[in-house]
């Protein structure tokens, strides 16, 4: 039986990932971008690759403030 998505854990014993929920959003953010570049790939359609491209460069723009704002924390938050 598959572990639930409100799982209340950080850790998922079934697979030993962090859950997308408790990842910094930056982290999250690549995550969510990697998915729209793999369906980029796997599209059976143009349009669908399309779709999933455009996807995946909105992810990469947010990878990239996050990862500025991050640059700009005060250093005891690194």
């Amino acid at each position: 039986m598959a572990v639930g998505r409100m799982h209340n854990a950080v850790m998922d014993t079934q697979t030993k990932h962090i859950a997308p929920y408790t990842r910094h959003p930056a982290a999250r953010a690549l995550h969510r971008q990697m998915e729209a570049v793999r369906r980029t790939i796997a599209a059976p359609t143009l349009e669908e690759s399309q779709s999933a491209s455009r996807w995946a460069q909105a992810w990469y723009q947010l990878v990239q403030r996050k990862l500025e704002e991050l640059q700009q924390a005060p250093r005891y938050l690194h």
